[in-house]
């Protein structure tokens, strides 16, 4: 299915496909936009979105032969839900999210611990981050022992990140490495929230001892479990 959008007043737009077997082409260049909600799981043979300046939010969620070229027309956008498996995760030279300061990343594609690194390297002003794992059918990709975290730490944990949340978080040693270094490294954290479904109270006191064991370079950090 072929799908062109060439509307320059065009403020909101949602967009829904999800036959993967149905290829097609489609163009969006709507420079007006404010609220963009996309879900299309098709193998598109040509995906082209230019650039929005006017972009306040953003769902977006592509099929598993995405690259991060997409992301380019995202670059002004203020608060962002990424549900994304990509096939390659690195960063052209000019992504940088300075608009950025609310991230929602869905934990149940392959690969988003590489996104998340990603955002974070080219997200200055980043405030807010919650990770969600909500899938229905099966659970969050366990990320890798040995997560590699960004070069250098990020902008936005040493100046700007204020509230960090995991929903669903299951404390692998992937989990934890991850949260750690979230927690070690964001000076200007107020809170970060963790909830999980275990109805194992050992389990959960497990969880919690371990998040709270953690040396957080903010010392008015709280560490909230639900």
């Amino acid at each position: 299915m072929d799908v062109i959008v060439v509307v320059p007043s065009l403020q909101r737009l949602h967009m829904s496909h999800g036959n993967i077997q149905t290829p097609g082409t489609y163009v969006i260049d709507v420079p007006s936009l404010k609220y963009l909600d996309i879900s299309d799981s098709a193998r598109c043979n040509f995906r082209q979105i230019e650039n929005m300046p006017e972009l306040v939010s953003a769902r977006v969620r592509f099929g598993a032969d995405s690259t991060h070229e997409f992301l380019k027309a995202l670059t002004s956008v203020r608060r962002l839900t990424l549900t994304q498996p990509l096939t390659e995760v690195v960063n052209p030279c000019g992504i940088i999210f300075y608009q950025l300061v609310h991230l929602d990343l869905r934990t149940f594609a392959v690969g988003w611990w590489d996104l998340l690194t990603c955002m974070l390297q080219y997200s200055p002003n980043l405030r807010f981050l919650k990770l969600i794992d909500v899938a229905i059918y099966f659970s969050g990709m366990d990320i890798p022992t040995g997560w590699k975290p960004p070069s250098s730490v990020p902008e936005c944990l040493l100046h700007s990140l204020e509230a960090f949340e995991w929903f669903e978080y299951k404390g692998r040693q992937g989990d934890r490495e991850m949260a750690t270094y979230v927690l070690k490294n964001a000076t200007r954290l107020k809170t970060a929230t963790f909830s999980t479904r275990s109805t194992d109270m050992g389990e959960k006191c497990q969880m919690l001892k371990e998040l709270e064991s953690v040396a957080t370079a903010s010392p008015s950090a709280q560490i909230l479990f639900d």
